[in-house]
């Protein structure tokens, strides 16, 4: 389903072939043997297509699809139409996912540097790097094997990536040490000085910001996306984490394993996020502040406080999501009393 001119297709593959990879149970009385072509929604699939249903929204669509296969949990494989080879997965979507990837992976460009590439006689280029037209490579800059730099990035002085990152076309990255197979995506900027100065009377002094950006490994920053550099401390992003577009990382904040912060959110200064936490659309955190791991923040949410291990907020400023649906529906009984 997936358009040829982007995307390159390295099926076909046997329905034993697509369960043992994401660790799913085939159902009753389907043939292992079953060829797959591809991978589908279920409202566009068709014979040799695989498809899932991961989210109840969809059994009306799962109950009249074409697909000849389907990933599903238990709880809904009774609605599977007649003819559908049935792949059981306890987290379907997952399961899709791991196959969806089998069929189209990555594509990768292989080694070689551009004629119009700058790179620095002091860079260390490792094996087996593509760096594109007029991407610039710094002096010092250390680059791992099987690393991708895309046209027009530049790579700063002393900047080090680990092995097999991929660094998208227009990217600024400069004061920062990454890690393993982290992916950048176009326009971001990673490791300029932060908004850092004095204000008073006598006028603005802007503060030398001396720390660094450190992103640890399998980090994806969102395109057009800025994380600053530490001002003494440094900047910090832990490993799995994934960044959206158009996310602003201020100067100190270090941000822990396997964190999501979505579109348009932004965190000020020196703020600590602990590991598993969700940051959603639009939200913006205060500057000096601590959340704790697993905590969740909803959209268009403004934290001025710190937020314990777990705990899920909403609103502005943001409250208990239990005191903001209390708020909500006082706010709602209000105006209806006013009318």
């Amino acid at each position: 389903m997936a358009d040829e001119r982007f995307y390159q297709n390295t099926g076909p593959y046997t329905v034993q072939d697509l369960a043992a990879l994401c660790g799913a149970t085939l159902g009753e009385n389907v043939d292992p043997n079953q060829i797959i072509m591809d991978v589908a929604p279920l409202h566009k699939a068709n014979t040799g297509h695989i498809s899932c249903l991961h989210n109840p929204k969809y059994i009306e669509q799962f109950k009249t699809t074409k697909a000849s296969a389907c990933l599903v949990s238990i709880d809904y494989a009774q609605y599977a139409p007649e003819g559908v080879a049935v792949l059981l997965a306890s987290r379907p979507y997952r399961a899709y996912g791991q196959v969806a990837a089998l069929f189209y992976p990555p594509l990768k460009r292989g080694g070689g540097v551009s004629p119009q590439a700058a790179v620095h006689s002091t860079a260390k280029i490792g094996k087996n790097c593509y760096i594109g037209p007029f991407a610039v490579i710094e002096e010092d800059a250390i680059i791992g094997d099987g690393c991708e730099i895309e046209a027009n990035t530049v790579i700063g002085s002393g900047v080090e990536l680990g092995k097999e990152c991929l660094i998208s076309a227009n990217v600024t990255i400069s004061h920062a040490l990454l890690g393993k197979r982290v992916v950048v995506k176009p326009g971001a900027r990673i490791g300029q000085k932060g908004f850092g100065f004095h204000m008073d009377e006598s006028g603005h002094l802007n503060i030398p910001q001396l720390g660094r950006v450190i992103i640890g490994d399998d980090v994806e920053v969102g395109a057009n996306t800025t994380i600053d550099r530490g001002a003494e401390a440094d900047t910090i992003i832990g490993c799995g984490t994934r960044i959206d577009n158009l996310v602003q990382i201020a100067h100190n904040v270090q941000i822990g394993e396997n964190c999501v912060m979505v579109a348009q959110s932004g965190v000020a200064g020196s703020t600590q996020l602990g590991r598993f936490v969700v940051v959603a659309g639009q939200v913006g955190i205060a500057g000096h502040l601590s959340v704790g791991d697993g905590a969740k923040i909803a959209a268009q949410s403004g934290v001025m406080r710190d937020i314990a291990k777990g705990e899920t907020v909403a609103g502005y400023p943001s409250v208990s999501v239990r005191d903001w649906h209390r708020q909500t529906i006082a706010l709602k009984k209000l105006g209806e009393k006013g009318n």
